[in-house]
């Protein structure tokens, strides 16, 4: 009797971990799942948005320099960044897109302070060589969604900045 009980207790306790496994198993992947973001459909939806950019260079998380190019618009840390991709003028003109996903939102407020600095270099730059286009910056945006920040300078930031919270 003793030896059955010891065996059920044994096999209730199996069966209770198997189901914890299964339970967190299940409950990180769909956090996953939700905290993915598809940063190719995202860039293409945002720089269709506004339809009077210029030729536009992009440089990505997956490319072979990505910590060098993230270098281009942030000091932030880059060991804390999912990937991320940045589009410029390639005429060298003021438009700039970029989307960071983090690692950890915890973050965002960091990354988002690096982007207002690279700003008012934007400004300084410009001041210099196109007074003309220092609007633009001036009404930049810097938005959060979730693990993403964007930095939008355009024309139409507005409709840029739609398509980002779209996502």
């Amino acid at each position: 009797m003793k030896r059955i009980l010891q065996r059920g207790i044994c096999f209730a306790c199996a069966l209770l971990l198997a189901v914890g496994i299964v339970g967190c198993g299940s409950e990180q992947a769909a956090e996953s799942d939700n905290g993915n973001v598809d940063l190719p459909a995202l860039q293409e939806k945002m720089l269709a948005a506004d339809t009077t950019l210029p030729d536009m260079t992009v440089v990505t998380g997956d490319d072979e320099q990505a910590e060098l190019n993230f270098g281009a618009f942030s000091d932030f840390s880059y060991d804390r960044v999912q990937s991320y991709f940045y589009a410029y003028a390639a005429d060298g003109g003021s438009q700039e897109i970029a989307v960071v996903e983090l690692k950890d939102a915890g973050d965002a407020a960091a990354l988002m302070s690096t982007m207002k600095d690279h700003l008012e270099d934007r400004k300084g730059t410009l001041s210099t060589y196109a007074p003309d286009q220092l609007p633009m910056v001036d009404h930049a945006v810097i938005k959060q969604k979730g693990k993403c920040v964007a930095m939008i300078i355009s024309e139409k930031s507005g409709l840029v900045q739609q398509a980002f919270e779209a996502e």
